[in-house]
């Protein structure tokens, strides 16, 4: 897999600590429209004359009719529809889209996929061979063309291709599972399905009230004030929860304005103070909550930190690593260190209303009872008073006294605080640096189970800070790491395998752990999958795809993501070119200090493409690229002096600028000082 730019194994030593605040990139329609139109087709599909029959679609189909209603959805339904009934459907939708401001399709039934195209079954349809399935069943292209004229929300749901009747048949060379959209309408229409590509959806045991796909999403669409950009992860999340992971929903295209709300009512009013930005501050405390409890032992913080999402209090982009650790920590045998660490805690009812109030962001009643508890000697409240000195929120920021509740954590066996005691040790945080005892407590409490401990363990070895680096045991401890639940690791150790550090270079391997780090969240995994699906190498070539990882990566604040996808807007390689778009995604990453976002909104104000055209602010977006360490930034301050552009002509200035853009490795600047006659 080609390398952009590789995930650092010690970048998170200290940051997995101190989880710093997401940014929000907000781009596109205002998302404040809650009261337009919305309209929605429901096709459910459980009877066929000539196909095996299903025992959830109708049913489904009901359930999705519902939540759809409920948010303010018209919302047209279709049981059981012939291919003409169905066609005659989608042509009606078509034009009640047009003008709407949310348009949203919903399939349940049985889908092929043919020569690399999906194809939907009615209930007349016949699938003896190739031509009869062809013939008597529709293009799931189609449904994308019956949404183009809605403006903010075009969203195809495809909960398809359940215990598949063509998968004992050979049409096409295909057996299982539908392919991503790949027509004219696959960017900007978004469709979610049921099951990854290749994968076969389950329908539900007979006698289930609904599919687990189904569950999910009417589950996720009725949460508080959740955002068309936030649903994706939490059906995915939940469906490889209630499927044990045999089930992945996929996503594929490219959102107008990832923060539309389904939810009438918009986000809710209580997390937002009077000018606020609310879906900057579900974001926020997402962070701090996660912070809070990710080196938890007890599964019941990660079911507290669900519990806030599903209130509408949090955006749960850390959702699957909870379900993750809820799952490993609950596989624990009794008397294992985690289970008696958690019985044999004093005041652990302190700590729970304390969690609690943390979670609603009553930091004042969360640090009141935790210090309660501390008192009476519990290591999880001192840890988490640690947490609250090392962010500052609740109680004034102060790394010595974080240092200390860490230490004295560690001293009542709470393995959270031996890996940020470790981590005060190695680095010189709060107390005199010491990397041979901080490796000690990061070991003591990987020994013990901490899968946390494990991953800092592994980045330990790889870095050779308090023991000799050895790569092999570094290889070794993340992966022990991520069959223990923890998240960073899996990113980690999809790196090791992208470079062949410590285990043999397998870009396939890599490409997996990326994909399901990128599920569980991590925002650099994502970006780590547009990078390998533009590449073309560990994995077909899908520009599509690419983009809609990066803009997945975009909107939980990654500013590669955001630089990534403006290059794709403003060179139309993949999308529609769209240089506007290009500028407001660039100007988001370069908010966040990424020096492709400075150069590239540099280049387009220079320009004047996508923004007015403005050389002296050019200049200045060069400059901070070039602060930080873009080569080609330098050559174009070597253009814009040699011109005159934004700055007064200096051709000495060029020169050294066309120098230094050189040593810098940009080798297109050779070109200008030949030009120009300069060595």
């Amino acid at each position: 897999m080609a390398q952009r730019k590789r995930l650092n194994l010690g970048a998170r030593a200290w940051r997995a600590a101190m989880a710093g605040l997401a940014f929000v990139v907000s781009l596109g329609l205002a998302s404040g429209a809650w009261a337009a139109q919305r309209v929605a087709l429901v096709v459910g599909v459980s009877k066929y004359d000539k196909v095996p029959s299903l025992n959830n679609p109708g049913k489904d189909a009901r359930l999705v009719q519902a939540t759809l209603q409920k948010l303010g959805f018209t919302v047209k339904v279709l049981t059981d529809p012939s291919r003409a009934a169905l066609i005659e459907g989608l042509g009606e939708f078509e034009e009640s889209a047009k003008g709407s401001e949310a348009a949203v399709l919903y399939y349940a039934g049985h889908g092929a996929m043919v020569d690399g195209v999906n194809y939907l079954l009615p209930r007349d349809a016949i699938i003896t061979n190739k031509s009869s399935l062809t013939g008597t069943a529709v293009e799931s292209a189609r449904l994308g063309q019956s949404m183009m004229g809605a403006k903010a929300v075009r969203l195809i749901i495809l909960d398809a291709c359940r215990n598949n009747p063509t998968a004992t048949r050979s049409l096409g060379g295909n057996s299982r599972g539908l392919t991503r959209e790949t027509g004219p309408t696959s960017v900007a229409v978004v469709t979610l399905m049921a099951a990854g590509p290749g994968q076969v959806a389950q329908d539900g045991a007979a006698g289930a009230a609904n599919s687990p796909f189904a569950i999910a999403l009417t589950q996720g669409l009725t949460r508080p004030g959740i955002t068309v950009g936030e649903l994706p992860s939490y059906v995915q999340a939940e469906v490889e929860r209630m499927t044990e992971g045999e089930q992945t929903p996929d996503l594929q295209g490219i959102w107008p304005n990832v923060h539309w709300s389904f939810d009438p009512n918009g986000p809710p009013k209580r997390v937002a103070a009077a000018g606020a930005d609310p879906v900057k501050i579900k974001w926020e405390k997402d962070q701090v909550f996660w912070t809070s409890i990710k080196d938890s032992d007890d599964p019941a913080d990660f079911k507290a930190y669900m519990d806030a999402q599903d209130r509408g209090e949090i955006s749960g982009a850390f959702r699957k690593l909870a379900s993750n650790r809820i799952r490993a920590l609950e596989k624990l045998p009794a008397g294992s260190f985690q289970v008696a660490s958690r019985s044999a805690q004093p005041g652990q009812d302190l700590v729970v209303s304390a969690r609690d109030a943390f979670g609603r962001g009553d930091y004042a009643a969360a640090s009141r009872d935790w210090s309660a508890a501390a008192s009476a000697g519990n290591g999880a409240a001192m840890y988490n008073l640690g947490v609250m000195s090392l962010s500052g929120k609740g109680a004034t920021k102060d790394i010595t006294a974080a240092a200390r509740w860490f230490r004295a954590s560690a001293g009542a066996g709470h393995s959270g605080g031996m890996v940020n005691w470790g981590l005060c040790l190695l680095n010189g945080f709060g107390t005199a640096k010491d990397e041979a005892s901080g490796f000690r407590f990061i070991q003591d409490a990987a020994n013990r189970g901490s899968a946390n401990a494990m991953g800092l363990l592994a980045e330990a070895f790889y870095r050779g800070r308090g023991v000799a680096a050895d790569p092999r045991q570094g290889a070794s401890w993340l992966q022990r790491a991520v069959d223990a639940g923890d998240g960073p690791s899996i990113a980690q150790l999809a790196d090791a395998y992208d470079r062949g550090d410590g285990v043999a270079r397998d870009g396939h391997r890599a490409f997996s752990l990326y994909q399901r780090a990128a599920t569980a969240g991590d925002t650099e995994a994502m970006v780590h999958l547009g990078y390998a699906y533009e590449d073309g190498e560990a994995v077909p070539k899908d520009e599509i795809q690419a983009a809609t990882w990066y803009q997945r990566a975009a909107e939980a604040g990654n500013s590669e993501g955001m630089s990534s996808l403006a290059v794709m807007f403003e060179s139309g390689a993949g999308l529609p070119q769209d240089e506007q778009r290009a500028a407001e995604y660039y100007r988001a990453a370069a908010d966040l200090g990424d020096a492709r976002g400075y150069l590239g909104l540099g280049s387009l104000t220079a320009r004047g493409a996508g923004v007015r055209a403005n050389p002296a602010e050019a200049v200045r977006l060069f400059q901070q690229a070039a602060n930080k360490g873009s080569a080609l930034a330098l050559r174009n301050l070597g253009l814009m002096y040699e011109t005159g552009q934004g700055v007064r002509a200096d051709r000495a200035k060029a020169v050294d600028f066309y120098r230094k853009a050189l040593a810098a490795g940009d080798t297109g600047a050779r070109d200008e000082l030949q030009r120009l006659g300069v060595r």
